[in-house]
């Protein structure tokens, strides 16, 4: 036994022995080819050691090698993937015989790493005979690796324990190049420090980076490193803090297939156009807006299904709360979730309105329809195609709700949308809708399936101020009251004009105690010469009721029974409005009547009617009399017009002479003409002329 001890003691000395010799008989270039040799059979690419390689075995085992290079990919730009001023590793070979990887150190002396992809979409990272294709990513469901541990248990495979004591990377650069997007970003003075004094111990990594000129500073701990290794949850906690954006996490992460990670994050961000600048993409806005933005809630990730509920969002001066939800197992993306915002002000983020060369005033507001001159340049229908492709990127099924939106001098009160985009075809149904001191609900259905997308819009309307809603909708400022509008269209095209030009559909209008501005019937009653003078400016129509209904048909919006109940006056209306070409050919019959009732009244009395046509393009409508109407009705009829005369006398306070209403209508008065004017004579006179004379002839002067 004593002679076996001995051979045994003799073996470990001469091994020891060699341990201690070996590495200084052998060369280092032996060394360096043998290294590089079994790193190209493992990546097919070259490293080469340019710098001293010092060897140690015993007593710790320690490679030291200067100006290290590994080769890119053969497309890339720069020669070299990676370049290392130096590398050096030591660990203790003893720690081994029990099973524990023990790094005494680990350092990475000024690194510098090129990374890059090229226009085919491959990275330099993927490295020949690594299982895996160019570019695609690991996780997701791919099978978990085997761990050595039966599945799950909480061993490291042969190693059971490991220790990192000086694991450092100092001043590294890592620059990165993308040929499909021509991007090329760079990050400096990259310093980590990482410290572990066993797996059952919290793993804590500290560092910093540089890039674009901002430091950012990085923290992580993992409380269980085994269980992580194992495939099991863990716990960890990260911070990101810089000066343009912070971001922290703490929850657990389970890093074994299907990957999960869940906990609570939030993310500040001082002011998003400063974060844009730095980010190499800036932006311009109205002082004071796209600022502060602040993130905070729970995500929720498992494989390819991520999840994030959050409890607060903050965007400069609005707040609010939801839930967000995708799915990128199928084809396509599905998106999801649930929005609630607080009342919001959009006035800071809207556009200036331009002013006017000359006035003073804003061109919103300087619209002349009066036809005197003077009026804006023609707007026009946009014929460019209308990109929808996005409708078929994702699928998404979202709630919104806002309690209520400032928009310059509009208010909307509590508004709810559903939306929904399955496939191409997208709907969002107002549920409530609170607005112009009315309130609504409607449905707005876009379908991109097919070549030729279409446009479907249904909304009920009731309590509405008229004239900032439809300003607002349809830039048409002349009318005012409170009532009820409805409309159900439909359309097709594959442009903003296709589509007009393809608008079919019905809707109602029901008003009531407002007003038509621009002209005033009343007055024109009194005086038609007058009247028409000043329409368009300060003119206005008083009414206690005004409803009507229409039919649009390939762009074209016609009416037949509008109606206007005025305590004077009853007007009815009949005509047209081309979206397409942007006109309008409307007639306006208002009959003088004997009562002052307005809503409710009596509306086929009979009385003296001097229609009012309206015409002409949408950025100069003009108004004007229809007296030739006015004769071919007084030579029909003209007992009618006296008994007329009798009634409306009864009606107006003061007991007026009908025969002066009459002349009113022509502007004349007892004397500007003599009762036995010609009026059949063709040959002379206006037909403004022939009217008055026609008029005064009946009336027997």
């Amino acid at each position: 036994m004593k002679k076996l001890l001995l051979i045994v003691a003799a073996v470990v000395v001469l091994l020891v022995a060699v341990a201690l010799i070996a590495p200084m008989l052998i060369p280092m270039d032996t060394y360096k080819q043998q290294i590089a040799r079994q790193v190209e059979a493992a990546t097919g690419r070259q490293i080469t050691i340019e710098g001293d390689l010092s060897l140690s075995i015993l007593p710790r085992t320690q490679v030291t090698a200067n100006q290290v290079q590994f080769a890119n990919a053969a497309w890339a730009d720069a020669p070299q993937m990676a370049e290392l001023e130096q590398l050096q590793v030591r660990v203790n070979p003893f720690a081994l015989l029990s099973s524990q990887l023990e790094i005494e150190s680990f350092v990475l002396q000024q690194p510098v790493i090129h990374l890059a992809k090229n226009a085919q979409g491959e990275v330099n990272w993927q490295f020949e005979g690594s299982g895996q294709a160019s570019g695609e990513p690991t996780g997701g469901d791919q099978p978990a690796r085997d761990t050595g541990t039966g599945g799950g248990g909480s061993g490291t495979g042969p190693l059971q324990d490991i220790t990192l004591n000086d694991v450092r990377l100092v001043d590294g650069t890592v620059t990165y190049r993308d040929a499909q997007t021509g991007q090329t970003t760079e990050i400096t003075d990259v310093n980590m420090t990482v410290s572990l004094s066993s797996l059952d111990s919290p793993m804590t990594a500290d560092g910093a980076l540089t890039w674009n000129g901002e430091t950012i500073d990085l923290e992580a701990e993992v409380t269980t490193p085994r269980q992580l290794m194992a495939g099991n949850q863990a716990d960890i906690v990260a911070n990101i803090s810089s000066n343009p954006v912070n971001l922290s996490f703490d929850g657990d992460l389970v890093n074994a297939p299907p990957r999960r990670i869940q906990g609570e994050v939030e993310l500040d961000v001082p002011s998003i156009k400063q974060l844009a600048d730095w980010a190499g993409s800036p932006i311009s806005s109205p002082e004071g807006t796209l600022e502060t933005f602040r993130l905070a809630g729970t995500v929720d990730a498992k494989g390819q299904t991520y999840g994030f509920s959050a409890n607060e969002i903050v965007f400069d001066e609005i707040t609010g709360e939801g839930q967000f939800a995708a799915d990128l197992t199928g084809d396509k993306p599905w998106l999801s979730g649930k929005l609630a915002l607080a009342e919001m002000n959009l006035t800071p983020y809207l556009p200036a309105p331009t002013e006017k060369a000359e006035g003073g005033g804003s061109e919103e507001d300087s619209g002349d329809s009066s036809g005197s001159g003077g009026a804006q340049d023609p707007a026009q229908w946009n014929d460019d195609p209308i990109d929808l492709s996005a409708l078929h990127a994702v699928n998404v099924d979202f709630d919104l709700s806002v309690e209520g939106i400032q928009a310059r001098e509009v208010t909307v009160g509590r508004t709810a949308m559903q939306m929904q985009l399955q496939d191409g075809r997208l709907q969002a149904d107002l549920s409530e809708l609170n607005l112009y001191d009315g309130t609504g609900k409607g449905r707005v259905v876009v379908n991109a399936r097919q070549d030729t997308p279409s446009l479907a819009n249904t909304f009920q309307l009731q309590g509405l101020n008229a004239q900032p809603f439809l300003t607002d909708v349809a830039g048409f400022e002349r009318l005012e009251g409170t009532g009820a509008m409805q409309f159900d269209v439909q359309a097709s095209g594959k442009s903003q004009k296709a589509l007009v030009e393809n608008l079919n559909g019905t809707g109602a209008i029901n008003f009531q105690d407002g007003a038509i501005s621009g002209v005033n019937l009343a007055q024109m009653v009194r005086n038609v010469k007058s009247a028409f003078q000043n329409a368009g400016s300060t003119q206005k129509t008083d009414f206690a009721e005004l409803s009507g209904t229409f039919d649009i048909t390939d762009g074209v919006l016609k009416n037949q029974d509008l109606l206007l109940l005025n305590p004077l006056l009853r007007v009815r209306g009949e005509g047209q409005a081309d979206i397409g070409a942007r006109t309008v050919n409307y007639r306006l019959t208002p009959k003088a009547v004997a009562t002052t009732e307005g809503q409710g009244g009596q509306v086929q009395e009979q009385g003296v009617a001097v229609p009012v046509i309206i015409e002409g393009p949408w950025h100069n409508i003009s108004y004007r009399p229809d007296l030739q109407s006015v004769i071919r009705d007084a030579v029909k009829n003209p007992e009618q017009i006296k008994k007329t005369f009798e009634k409306v006398k009864e009606g107006v306070e003061g007991g007026t002479d009908p025969r002066k209403v009459l002349e009113g209508l022509t502007g004349g008065g007892s004397g500007s003409s003599s009762a036995g004017t010609d009026s059949g004579d063709s040959d002379g006179g206006s037909a403004e002329e022939k009217a008055k004379d026609a008029l005064k002839n009946l009336l027997g002067n």
